[in-house]
Formats: structure tokens, C-alpha cells, sequence
């Protein structure tokens, strides 16, 4: 009987060449699929990003609408104290409050206009995935070349170790769905517009050329209406 046993276990084992074979063949199919993957994940952050840009205006525009107030959109710059490899003080003005060039634009939040002209935060602050931002080139993105304001007294201090080190351009929704932006701003045809891309490829931005992978979301200035160009991940 024991005789069978051990004739029935050396039948039912692998033998070292087989196991290395599927190794192999499991690194291979591992070497294909991380690129993928990659991309998946790369596709869903600025998918996640261009859905905050829209759905935050939306919102914004249907309050302006329903409350017959008109509504800030802030975008936000500031340095991710949460990222090792931001320096958070060099590129700050501590007199001003302004970054000058370096901090990118990274987060969007939109306020009602109270009476006397006092901003209420309405919305909650929606940060990008930390790994997309929004460029402030004037050619890829004119609303982000709007004048920018540091943060005022009664203006909140920014979560997640950010607090009052940012400074933000802004437009508003009117109370009939238009925009305070001017007509001839923009592009040719009046849109405005921002170009978001990953943060790894900010050395790849230049004056007018966004980086490979990008989307570019637009607004209407009359209508208030928007629209994301989203060319193919690569």
C-alpha cells in the first residue's frame, strides 16, 4: 500500500522545469499587463478630474439659477504638503501670499455671493487626484490667466496642511446662467478654457503644446455651458 501511495504522490507533483515554465509564462503575461494597467489607472484620474471641473460648475450655475444670486468658481494653486517632493516655502511671497510661477493649480470650489458682496463657501473643495493639475500656460488655459487673489480675511483656510498658502483665479456665474467672463476672452470662438494634465508631465508642457496625455474643458461664456476635449490616452 505504501508502495502505491508514493507511486500515486510523484504522479500528481510538479516537476521543477514545469513550475519554471509557468513562471515564465506568468512574468510574460505580467509584462504586457502592467502598461495596461498603467494607462487604466492614468485614464481614470483625468476622467475623475474633467467630472470635478464639470460637475463643480454645473452645480455652481444651478444655484446662481434657483437662488438668483450670483456664484464664485475659485480654482486653487498651492503646494501639496502631503507630497515629499514639493518644496512648500521657496516660491511662496510671504509678503503677498501669491506663488509667483511654481505652485500648480490643483482644486476648484465654488461660493455664493451673499448681500454686500461677502463669498459663503456653498460647495465643498474638490482637489484633483494628486496626480493631475491644471496648467497655468495662458495658451492652455485662459482662465486660469484671469487675476489671481491671495486668500482674504474671511476667506477659509484650505484642508490637508495647505491652510491660507494659496491663491486662486476665479469667475462668476450671474443669476441668468451667464458668466462674468468677457466676450472676447479666450479663444477665437469666446470660449475659456483649462487644460489639465498628469503632474509627471509637466516638463513636457511647453507655451502652446499640451503633454501627450490631457484633457481640455471649456465653458461657454453667454451660456454657461460646458465641454471636455479628451483625446486618447497614451
Amino acid at each position: 500500500m505504501n508502495a502505491r501511495l508514493s507511486s500515486d504522490n510523484s504522479k500528481s507533483a510538479f516537476s521543477l522545469i514545469e513550475l519554471l515554465v509557468v513562471i515564465a509564462i506568468i512574468g510574460i503575461i505580467g509584462s504586457f499587463a502592467v502598461p495596461a494597467v498603467g494607462n487604466l489607472l492614468k485614464g481614470s484620474s483625468m476622467t475623475q478630474a474633467a467630472n470635478i471641473l464639470t460637475d463643480q460648475c454645473a452645480a455652481a450655475r444651478q444655484i446662481s439659477l434657483t437662488r438668483n444670486r450670483s456664484v464664485e468658481v475659485r480654482f486653487y494653486r498651492f503646494w501639496n504638503p502631503e507630497n515629499p517632493g514639493e518644496d512648500v516655502k521657496d516660491d511662496l511671497d510671504k509678503s503677498s501670499n501669491f506663488f509667483p510661477d511654481g505652485a500648480p493649480y490643483r482644486a476648484v470650489q465654488f461660493f455664493e455671493i451673499a448681500e454686500g458682496g461677502i463669498p459663503n463657501p456653498t460647495g465643498k473643495l474638490m482637489r484633483f487626484p494628486d496626480t493631475v493639475v491644471m496648467t497655468p500656460k495662458p495658451a492652455l488655459s485662459s482662465i486660469l490667466n484671469l487675476p489671481k487673489s491671495p486668500p482674504a480675511p474671511n476667506d477659509p483656510d484650505l484642508p490637508r496642511g495647505v491652510g491660507r498658502n494659496y491663491a486662486y483665479a476665479a469667475f462668476r456665474f450671474l443669476p441668468d446662467g451667464a458668466t462674468s467672463l468677457p466676450l472676447t476672452g479666450g479663444t477665437s470662438s469666446g470660449k475659456w478654457f483649462i487644460t489639465a494634465h498628469l503632474q509627471s508631465d509637466l516638463p513636457k508642457v511647453t507655451g502652446t503644446t499640451p503633454p501627450p496625455n490631457f484633457f481640455t474643458w471649456m465653458i461657454d461664456p453667454v451660456s454657461g455651458s460646458t465641454k471636455v476635449l479628451r483625446p486618447g490616452v497614451k
